[in-house]
């Protein structure tokens, strides 16, 4: 009789032990295929298929680019068996990160963290890449908005770019790359991923890209998910009021790295553009550029000119701007040659046309303003150094030329306020 009430005790106490999980059928098969993907790449992984670059956690790639790297003794590797690993790399899934029962406070859903939003939908398995965009947009907007004293600082303890690309990892999207197509996403993961000192993932994609590697671009309209990275990149690393040198920067490591591409300058050119404008029509905005990056970024011009003609205003405005040296030379130079004639016949038939169609609101070429501003920039230089003579004969060119065409190209418009004039869209 012993026996039996204790297997009676046992009986009633085994029930508590094995409640059932609290997941609805969605939930469950997405545990069961994150569990079968797992162990798929962990076989693939232990006979040589899948690649350690791939599985790399992104803490320890973060911890690579500020540590040196420790080779680990043979102790330590009997510690981690890939058993022990494979458990470990569930257990880290986004999946399991979100604890439903802290997150059904009676919160209003305007106060809502937009990644606990994230979270949630994640591991319900209702997470797409767009959608991901649309968080980070969110979570950067609740940032701005809020009472924070610095908004670079609360993105880099926000964790934001940590949580999305641990589910990019998990998810598959980062290892075919598939998530390049969305090119918001690129354009606010990138501004969380730099705040958060996570950057040189960012350079991993952008050579996987140039490498060929990813989907198929080749219909592809518009710049090419490699520009928009780039791009991504040259404007986190500048944040508005801050010198271009961290900009500069990252232009030369993009060249130094990819100058045997053949696809480099034209991925290159709108990061370069947005470059030129900040350092020439809102450069009173920014501290003193460094002399060295200056040149090294400004050379660049004349390859990228190849492949836009245009550039050639951006580097006669550059010119002007040089940190230690400004010269008036090439503004000069262009302002004589037939290049301006052509812009400005372009433009003239463009008004014509538009005017036998009714289209008052035909959007004025930007040449013509980005001319313009040079123009000023050189009559107001020459006079400075005392070339009065020169900088009334810029002044001449300007209205006679020009005429009622640049008057036109400005109506309207706060040049100043246009620094992302060059700028990819992220529509």
């Amino acid at each position: 009789m012993l026996g039996t009430k204790a297997l009676s005790s046992l009986k009633d106490f085994l029930p508590k032990i094995h409640q059932p999980l609290p997941l609805n059928r969605r939930e469950s098969q997405q545990l069961l295929k994150t569990l079968t993907t797992s162990f798929r790449k962990n076989l693939d992984k232990e006979h040589g298929y899948w690649s350690s670059k791939d599985t790399t956690s992104v803490a320890s790639l973060k911890a690579a680019s500020t540590t040196p790297t420790i080779t680990p003794s043979v102790h330590d590797s009997h510690h981690h068996r890939p058993t022990d690993r494979h458990v470990r790399a569930i257990l880290s899934n986004p999946l399991f990160s979100y604890d439903r029962a802290t997150q059904l406070g009676p919160r209003v859903a305007s106060e809502r963290d937009p990644m606990d939003v994230f979270d949630e939908a994640v591991a319900k398995g209702l997470m797409t890449v767009r959608r991901a965009a649309g968080v980070l947009k969110a979570k950067r907007q609740a940032i701005t908005q809020s009472s924070s004293v610095s908004v670079n600082e609360t993105m880099a303890t926000s964790g934001t770019a940590l949580r999305v690309l641990q589910w990019l990892r998990s998810s598959g999207h980062e290892r075919d790359l598939s998530f390049v197509n969305c090119t918001p996403l690129i354009v606010y993961l990138t501004n969380f991923m730099v705040e958060e000192g996570l950057e040189e993932i960012s350079w991993v994609w952008l050579e996987r890209l140039m490498n060929g590697e990813g989907p198929d671009f080749r219909d592809r309209k518009g710049p090419s998910p490699a520009a928009y990275i780039l791009d991504a990149l040259v404007r986190a690393k500048v944040p508005h009021g801050d010198s271009l040198d961290g900009g500069y920067a990252c232009m030369v490591r993009a060249r130094d790295m990819f100058h045997k591409s053949s696809s480099f300058e034209t991925d290159a050119i709108s990061a370069w553009r947005a470059l030129s404008w900040w350092s020439t029509v809102s450069a009173w905005q920014r501290s003193q550029p460094s002399g060295a990056l200056f040149d090294a970024f400004s050379s660049m011009g004349r390859r990228l000119q190849k492949f836009k003609k245009s550039i050639q205003v951006d580097r006669a405005h550059l010119e002007l701007h040089h940190p230690t040296d400004p010269d008036a030379r090439l503004a000069i130079g262009y302002l004589k040659s037939s290049s301006l004639q052509n812009l400005l016949e372009q433009e003239r038939q463009e008004e014509l046309d538009s005017g036998r169609i009714c289209n008052l609101s035909r959007p004025y070429n930007t040449t013509i303003r980005r001319v313009g501003l040079m123009g000023m920039d050189a009559a107001n230089h020459l006079a400075r150094v005392g070339r009065e003579e020169d900088a009334a004969w810029v002044r001449d060119v300007l209205f006679d030329k020009f005429g009622d065409t640049l008057v036109n190209a400005f109506r309207g418009k706060s040049y100043i306020a246009r620094d992302f004039q060059h700028g990819l869209s992220t529509v």
